[in-house]
């Protein structure tokens, strides 16, 4: 469902979501306000992205955001997600934020008021709040990553997980084309 977000006293613009003719938005999912999406992007069932406080939330092309995913921030924040960023199931996604391109979110993870590079893994459940990763940077599963001083001292994505994002992007694409079909 698109929607219009209300007028507020921060935001007296209404505006309604922009989806590239080449996307999909599973209709369980809800989109407000003045979110972008990308080219060939899939958005899950029951996914939900409100640009009813931070605005704008930009996904750029080719990225997912899978079943359950919940997408919001702060008044006077953003969102903005590169080219082929996975979010997978249930993550939320909470602004100030921005995601670099190719780099992937995992199952129940919590990133909020951070700058992640490209090609970054954050491991399933893991939480990164109020930092900022350098390209390829790897946090393990079920971390906690909220000072710098931890972001700084995370190792590279290891040599088994870094072709694992361009599967999940190859996937997600084919189902953005295929459900866009079936309509």
């Amino acid at each position: 469902m698109l929607r219009r977000n209300p007028r507020t006293s921060w935001n007296r613009q209404e505006s309604m979501p922009t989806v590239a003719s080449t996307a999909y938005v599973d209709e369980t999912a809800v989109v407000i306000g003045d979110v972008r999406i990308g080219e060939k992007v899939y958005v899950g069932p029951c996914v939900s992205i409100r640009a009813d406080e931070a605005t704008p939330i930009i996904i750029g092309d080719e990225c997912n955001v899978q079943d359950g995913a919940i997408f919001h921030g702060l008044k006077g924040s953003s969102i903005k997600l590169g080219r082929k960023v996975s979010i997978a199931h249930g993550a939320v996604i909470h602004g100030p934020l921005a995601i670099g391109d190719e780099s992937f979110v995992g199952f129940n993870a919590v990133v909020h008021a951070s700058t992640l590079g490209e090609r970054c893994f954050i491991g399933h459940r893991a939480l990164v709040m109020g930092v900022t990763l350098k390209d390829g940077s790897f946090v393990p599963h079920g971390s906690v990553i909220d000072t710098q001083d931890k972001a700084d001292a995370l190792g590279p994505v290891p040599d088994s997980l870094k072709g694992f994002n361009a599967e999940v992007v190859e996937v997600n694409c084919e189902f953005a084309s295929g459900y866009r079909s079936m309509r």
